[in-house]
């Protein structure tokens, strides 16, 4: 009996090991940010910078980016859809970036350039 218990410990630690799945993402499907995308900020210009996310569902207000600093955030995002960033430097100028289609799930990067007009969003 005692030969079995120790047969089946080890049958269950060699499954347990041998297992390739990878651990979840927080983004993927089922997690509570499934309908959502996460967009990280890189500002190389010396001015802050206030963001709005422009949709065909219409504008919202991200927040603000302190000049030559970073910052995140997360964005409801339920199906895919058009992305553009518009960018309002502190008494400076503002610029929206192109369309990027983008799907739930996914993580955008925006760099703040300096021209302005040289920033962008990507994958």
């Amino acid at each position: 009996m005692r030969r079995h218990l120790i047969i089946a410990a080890a049958c269950a630690v060699l499954v347990g090991c041998s297992s390739t799945s990878r651990p979840p993402s927080p983004f993927d499907a089922g997690s509570a940010n499934a309908g959502r995308i996460q967009l990280q900020v890189d500002n190389m210009d010396f001015n802050d910078a206030t963001l709005h996310a422009i949709t065909d569902g219409g504008r919202e207000r991200l927040g603000t980016v302190s000049g030559k600093g970073q910052g995140n955030f997360t964005i409801d995002w339920p199906f895919t859809r058009d992305l553009r960033i518009e960018i309002n430097l502190l008494a400076s100028d503002r610029y929206t970036t192109p369309r990027l289609t983008v799907n739930p799930g996914e993580r955008v990067r925006l760099r703040i350039q300096t021209p302005l007009n040289r920033s962008f969003l990507i994958r």
